[in-house]
């Protein structure tokens, strides 16, 4: 079966590396596919390089324009419901793709039953780390940032995520649960994590998550994202998970007590209960709190990350 495949890039003020992003994807082994591009009001030369390769490419690439403000997870979310395909794959604008990231994403799909293919589904697979003259420093993130390399059970997706948007491929079915209500949705992305946690924690609640261990693109560590990748036993890294556990803690209940009312119709009524169970968590006590997360598997993962949320949460 023959798909149609939507690679979605929301940019802002990239053009430092948009050229060099644009040039992997164009190179794909895997050719029938559709770049959707939007900007949310760069005041770079990114627009006019899109303008640029749209223009090259009219057959390959098509520019949307979806207004400013959106920020990165309502702009992801607004070009998703925009493109239409039959799967989808996120691009980030500094990025550099494998000549076989689309590829191997799309034999991982193909090679998923049709009962799989029928729900939502998402594939990810580990990225390199490259500086930013494009030097590799680590050959897999996950490893560096101390992530599972696998799937894991729904409840994980609450507090933690091991799937980056740029490094995934999911279905229309995952695309039409995330965005079943709109409305309610882009009136509330502030209780959402990031476009890439929610789509997560929907596939593995409806669907079903699976994993491709092969780096498939060079994730870019630069002055304007270094605090996204650091290792995990680095001084500064641990000191500011440490003070920042309450707040991870605040998101996490918000965005379960949403995702619990957003998908009420689509979940059991004891997962929903158990949802809102969490979100409600801190009202407990202590000793409560240490019982339910571990029972119900609300844990980071890594023995360091669980013993900080503990203490913390």
């Amino acid at each position: 079966m023959q798909f149609k495949v939507g690679i979605l890039l929301a940019t802002y003020n990239g053009s430092r590396y948009l050229r060099a992003l644009l040039d992997s994807i164009l190179a794909q082994s895997v050719s029938g596919f559709t770049l959707y591009a939007s900007d949310d009001g760069s005041e770079d030369e990114t627009p006019a390089i899109l303008a640029e390769y749209a223009e090259m490419f009219p057959q390959k690439i098509q520019l949307l324009h979806l207004g400013k403000g959106n920020g990165a997870c309502g702009h992801f979310l607004r070009l998703i419901s925009q493109a239409t395909a039959d799967l989808y794959l996120l691009a980030d604008q500094d990025d550099l793709w494998e000549k076989n990231h689309l590829e191997k994403l799309l034999a991982a799909y193909s090679n998923l039953n049709l009962e799989a293919q029928a729900k939502p589904a998402l594939v990810f697979s580990d990225m390199k780390i490259i500086d930013s003259a494009g030097k590799i420093f680590a050959d897999s993130f996950l490893q560096f940032e101390n992530l599972p390399r696998k799937a894991q059970d729904p409840h994980f997706y609450f507090v933690q995520n091991n799937v980056s948007g740029c490094a995934c491929l999911f279905n229309s079915a995952l695309k039409n649960r995330v965005l079943q209500r709109q409305e309610a949705l882009f009136k509330n992305l502030s209780l959402i994590p990031m476009h890439d946690a929610f789509l997560s924690a929907t596939a593995a609640e409806l669907g079903k998550i699976f994993f491709v261990k092969e780096a498939l693109l060079k994730y870019r560590k630069h002055e304007s994202n270094a605090l996204g990748v650091q290792p995990v036993k680095n001084a500064s890294h641990i000191k500011s998970r440490l003070l920042s556990q309450q707040n991870d803690f605040l998101k996490a209940r918000k965005f379960a007590a949403f995702f619990a009312g957003y998908f009420a119709n689509e979940i059991s009524p004891q997962e929903k209960n158990l949802l809102l169970e969490f979100s409600r968590l801190n009202e407990h006590s202590k000793i409560f709190r240490i019982f339910f997360l571990f029972k119900n598997g609300f844990l980071k993962f890594g023995f360091f990350r669980k013993i900080v949320q503990i203490a913390r949460w």
